[in-house]
């Protein structure tokens, strides 16, 4: 069965699932031959930070400042229509209505760039608006456009575009999963940091609600964060990671039990546990993956479990 809380139905919007980047996470993740459950955690946190992000997303202008960013999959702005699929003959070469897939991408890049001008002025967009940015000449995509544009915010930004008036088609922006934090003045100034708080909060519940700072660490070198390197997006991490998110209240950060010389591990901090919850996170995890929450009982269970007993 489908995951009950899809992203395509809170949002309002229409179309084939595959034409997301959640499409192209879920192929990624099937393709690989994972060893137990944690494996294939690891890869889809791997695939939401790494595949999603960077590369074919905010230009090539920022190509120069991110040397050791990790290779990317450009295939996250794929999937559209495109001249060179059409059987009709009278629509071949008809570019201006069937845009090219370079130029969907391109479109998709510089509609991420609006939305997220928007949501920094803290106003709402309208479809005219976007239509407007990307040219009528490409109405006819739109929607691809769009989704794609507005699965980038929520994946690699935290943030959801919300539709708020159905009749003049106006979106508003809002931290996903009921986190108010979005680390604007933190890192990177101007970019939010919601989607991180949401990784690492994940990573943390994907490995039993506790885990090693070398843990961490393993996991986010291998999506492309460094403890003293610069991300594009998100600056310095551990900074980002052990002063702000700490001091936000979203990280727990204590010496494991007993450990000898003293080890240091990561927990959801009191905040995190005040605005979100464990079903939220794994319904986020399984939305990605395109899996029933229940497919993984132990995981359903306890996230269920804290869900009843909250007041």
């Amino acid at each position: 069965p489908e995951v009950p809380c899809s992203r395509q139905k809170c949002k309002g919007t229409e179309g084939p699932a595959e034409s997301t980047s959640t499409g192209v996470i879920r192929g990624k993740i099937g393709s690989v031959s994972t060893q137990g459950e944690r494996a294939r955690e690891e890869e889809t946190i791997a695939a939401i930070s790494g595949d999603v992000s960077v590369e074919g997303m905010l230009g090539s202008s920022q190509s120069s400042q991110r040397a050791s960013d990790p290779p990317t999959a450009t295939g996250f702005i794929a999937g559209a229509p495109s001249a060179e699929g059409s059987h009709n003959p009278s629509m071949a070469g008809a570019s201006a209505v069937f845009p090219t897939q370079e130029a969907i991408s391109r479109k998709v890049v510089s509609l991420v760039h609006f939305l997220l001008l928007k949501y920094r002025n803290n106003q709402i967009v309208t479809k005219a608006e976007m239509l407007a940015k990307i040219t009528r000449a490409y109405e006819v995509s739109y929607h691809v456009i769009f989704t794609k544009a507005s699965d980038c915010m929520w994946l690699l930004f935290g943030i959801d575009v919300t539709e708020v008036h159905h009749l003049v088609n106006s979106y508003s922006f809002v931290p996903a999963l009921g986190i108010t934090y979005d680390g604007m003045q933190h890192g990177v100034p101007g970019i939010p940091k919601t989607g991180l708080v949401i990784i690492v909060l994940c990573i943390i519940f994907l490995h039993d609600n506790c885990i090693s700072e070398e843990e961490l660490w393993r996991i986010l070198n291998n999506i492309g964060l460094y403890a003293g390197t610069d991300h594009f997006l998100y600056g310095e991490p551990r900074r980002l990671i052990t002063e702000h998110f700490l001091e936000e209240g979203y990280l727990e950060y204590r010496v494991v039990p007993g450990s000898l010389p003293p080890r240091h591990e990561f927990l959801w901090g009191p905040r995190a546990c005040a605005e979100t919850t464990k079903m939220k996170i794994w319904m986020f995890y399984a939305s990605i993956v395109r899996q029933h929450p229940a497919s993984n009982p132990f995981r359903y269970a306890e996230a269920l479990i804290e869900e009843l007993l909250r007041p």
